[in-house]
């Protein structure tokens, strides 16, 4: 006898009924009599979210301008010049050190790898991303901040590109979201703006489901949750968090919903938007 999981429903159907009629909807494998007690249960749920992020690294990292002098990349004269200009400006050292132009961007780039403990990217090719590595849409990639450029299915690895410091609360969502192994290189912040722009374009229409929904409230998202249930009968949801916005994934035989919330919204406007499963 499968019973519906909203706690102040519990409404009932013989097992024969929901096995040979369908009838109900299933979320998480948790059984509901309606859409209407989905809407109630999504709400609830939605409503407990809170923000996770990745633990910080147990051993500090190395300041840039020690990098920096280690590489022989810059003079201590220079260092100790643009941390006394960097005072004024406000800049991070790297961009008070481009702009004296006495250091170049690839220095900079590499002693930021060295920081983070990945590897980088001198140079990218958008063409890569043209496909949309890893099926995320467009929306997710901006909304993440990081930029799929490889998938390797065998394994399922997730190369990605993004720029400095290690945004480590989004590649921590992103592993939450997919359940992949994500491997970040750091590219320059130009090569990101480039990549985002590129992501996904060169897909065929028929791999793409167009529509973005905006939702203005945890009730309208939990609406958009329900009614792609009565829809698909089966969904699962996957709840994601970075450093200001929530996500949650609706999956369903026929794809993937992405609501997407940012917590520094006053009225906490939601995104959902469509990506192939």
């Amino acid at each position: 006898m499968a019973r519906c999981s909203r706690s102040d429903c519990r409404r009932w159907r013989p097992d024969v009924v929901v096995r040979y009629l369908c009838t109900g909807l299933s979320v998480d494998g948790a059984w509901f009599c309606s859409a209407v007690c989905v809407e109630f249960a999504a709400q609830q749920r939605l409503r407990g979210i809170r923000r996770h992020g990745l633990p910080a690294p147990a051993v500090p990292a190395l300041r840039l301008g020690v990098l920096l002098l280690h590489q022989g990349a810059v003079t201590p004269a220079d260092l100790s010049q643009a941390l006394g200009s960097q005072r004024l400006s406000g800049r991070p050292l790297g961009a008070e050190l481009l702009s004296m132009g006495v250091a170049d961007p690839l220095s900079i780039l590499r002693a930021l790898a060295a920081q983070a403990g990945v590897n980088y990217l001198a140079s990218v090719d958008a063409t890569c991303v043209r496909n949309a590595p890893g099926g995320l849409s467009n929306d997710e990639v901006r909304a993440l901040g990081v930029v799929p450029i490889q998938f390797h299915q065998s394994t399922d690895r997730l190369v990605v590109a993004c720029r400095a410091p290690l945004p480590r609360a989004a590649l921590f969502a992103l592993r939450q979201l997919t359940g992949w192994t994500i491997e970040p290189l750091l590219v320059t912040d130009a090569d990101v703006r480039t990549l985002t722009e590129s992501y996904g374009t060169g897909a065929p229409a028929s791999a793409r489901r167009a529509g973005f929904v905006n939702v203005h409230n945890v009730g309208d998202a939990a609406a958009h949750i329900a009614a792609l249930a009565a829809t698909a009968r089966t969904i699962t949801l996957i709840e994601a968090h970075s450093d200001s916005a929530t996500f949650v994934r609706v999956k369903s035989l026929g794809g993937v919903d992405t609501l997407f919330m940012r917590d520094d919204e006053e009225n906490q406007e939601w995104q959902a938007a469509t990506t192939l499963h």
